[in-house]
């Protein structure tokens, strides 16, 4: 299935959810608790929110014998159920409520302290000015109490009814046939749904190249070389929340109570749905520009933690989006963020080495300790790093085999990097011949002295050479230096060609290196025989 397809899936079902909600003949949605809370009273009048809704779709119905039963009033017989039809007339045209805002607690939202069984729930606007429309809690007998719309609201319905019956709306100028209603909604608003999609898609696909050239100057700019094919993925989400928004705008406009919740609860979704696609979409597209700069760069070791951060982060984008829309639908947030919690601690004792190895890998590649490619002695192991993983490390070995080390054991081992050295130290000892004068002594001191000054490959300042001490068969002359190199075949290279240098001053001086005797004896027939052998031993240099 390709992503054109997904996508219109995706909002085919985004459209069609809602509306398959909000027809339902159930009490208005509430979290398990105030399900609990509801179910003493069969209509759903235990709470303000239950009361408004269910009046509101006994009437929308027609059934205004199950709407008067939502009316504190001693009225019966047709005097009543014209009751019920005039309040739903001023509700659906000129009141300002809210039903996401209406409590749906069987205590209200208790905003009188002086009478807290009284509820205002919204206003309705008229001529003379607003009528506040409001809800009261009564017990009759021994039953449980349940909220009714007050004595005082039913008595300024007559009046605000013929003032709104002398202003005409909308649908006395359309055909009776657009006025007829499927699922519970006027066929007029189904079609300017069904105009508003093709004209989001058309201003999505124009903001959508607007914003191109935009996109693409700004992520060139801070992250390198961009393709642009790839901010063309961001249209199928920005056409969402345009429609969304259109909605959302277009709410206001209904003229019935529960139409204008069903589409502000519509919109509300499709923008929350569209802005976590976008931003799913942005982070993606941030992940693979960044990986693409560090591969540009050499930064292997990074690419790893940037993938991961990447992923990491489009998750927590998710499951705010889900959590939203959660919220929006009146879900008990608290109850899941605990749950949460307590998962994720489970889930962190679970698995806690993975976690050690995890955020050892992270410090390792944000402090750099090493890089792939360094030589370096991690504990009992030399070697060159081949590769930082989120996991382990591997590293290449001496003997040209491959270690792989926890990254949470590699944070607490001792590491020495060999690659990091600025300098490296440069420390033979000349043993000359023990037949050397003293003017040869001099002369040799002098010229590896001289030879170490002038060499812009020797850091001067701190070289030396001393006269340390005389041996059995020689004269130890040591020699100390710090050689500028940046890697240890640099080092091989300048070491080699000074030693040789010293073995020309060594030799102009008229002197030699010392030849320590060795002596053998082999024992045969009783006679014994002594042999004397010559070795040249030449000391080995520290590195």
């Amino acid at each position: 299935m390709d992503t054109r397809r997904l996508n219109r899936l995706l909002l085919l079902a985004l459209l069609v959810a809602p509306g398959v909600r909000a027809q339902l003949p159930a009490a208005p949605p509430k979290t398990p608790a105030a399900l609990e809370e509801s179910s003493d009273d069969p209509l759903g009048r235990s709470t303000p929110r239950g009361t408004v809704v269910g009046f509101m779709r006994a009437a929308d119905k027609e059934d205004y014998d199950l709407a008067v039963s939502y009316l504190d009033t001693n009225q019966r017989g047709d005097s009543a159920r014209q009751l019920a039809q005039q309040l739903q007339a001023v509700l659906n045209r000129e009141s300002s409520i809210d039903l996401n805002e209406v409590s749906a607690k069987p205590d209200g939202t208790r905003q009188d302290p002086q009478n807290p069984n009284r509820n205002l729930v919204g206003m309705a606007t008229t001529s003379t000015g607003g009528v506040p429309i409001r809800v009261e809690r009564v017990q009759r007998g021994d039953n449980p109490p349940i909220w009714l719309f007050s004595r005082d609201t039913l008595r300024h319905v007559p009046e605000a009814y013929k003032d709104i019956a002398n202003t005409p709306g909308i649908e006395r100028y359309l055909p009776g046939r657009l006025s007829s209603k499927f699922l519970s909604r006027p066929l007029w608003q189904w079609f300017i749904l069904l105009i508003s999609i093709p004209l989001v898609f058309v201003l999505g696909s124009l903001l959508g190249r607007l914003l191109r050239p935009l996109l693409t100057a700004v992520t060139t700019r801070l992250l390198g070389r961009t393709e642009i094919d790839s901010v063309g993925s961001l249209v199928g989400p920005l056409r969402l929340v345009l429609l969304g928004i259109l909605l959302l705008i277009g709410s206001d406009y209904s003229f019935t109570l529960l139409g204008r919740r069903f589409w502000k609860n519509l919109s509300a979704d499709l923008i929350v749905f569209g802005a976590t696609w976008l931003s799913l979409r942005l982070l993606g597209i941030a992940t693979k520009l960044y990986v693409a700069r560090l591969r540009r760069t050499g930064a292997w070791e990074k690419l790893a933690l940037a993938a991961l951060l990447g992923r990491m982060l489009q998750v927590a984008v998710l499951i705010i989006g889900v959590l939203t829309v959660l919220n929006l639908g009146g879900v008990n947030l608290t109850a899941a963020l605990a749950g949460l919690g307590i998962g994720g601690l489970a889930l962190a004792f679970a698995a806690q080495k993975t976690l050690e190895n995890l955020f050892g890998g992270i410090m390792i590649i944000s402090d750099r300790p090493v890089r792939i490619g360094d030589a370096c002695k991690i504990g009992d192991i030399t070697g060159t790093v081949l590769d930082i993983g989120l996991r382990s490390t591997r590293v290449r070995t001496l003997d040209r085999s491959i270690a792989t080390i926890p990254n949470g054991q590699l944070a607490t081992m001792n590491l020495e990097n060999f690659t990091l050295r600025d300098k490296y130290w440069f420390r033979p000892t000349i043993l000359l011949a023990h037949e050397t004068t003293t003017g040869q002594m001099q002369a040799v001191l002098h010229k590896l002295r001289d030879l170490l000054e002038k060499d812009d490959r020797v850091e001067s300042g701190t070289a030396r050479v001393r006269f340390t001490g005389l041996g059995s068969a020689s004269q130890n002359t040591e020699i100390s230096a710090y050689v500028f190199a940046t890697n240890p075949e640099e080092f091989l290279a300048i070491q080699e060609q000074l030693l040789l240098r010293i073995l020309e001053i060594v030799e102009s001086a008229g002197t030699a290196l010392a030849i320590p005797l060795q002596s053998a004896y082999v024992v045969r027939d009783s006679v014994r025989f002594e042999r004397e052998a010559k070795s040249v031993t030449v000391a080995d240099s520290n590195l």
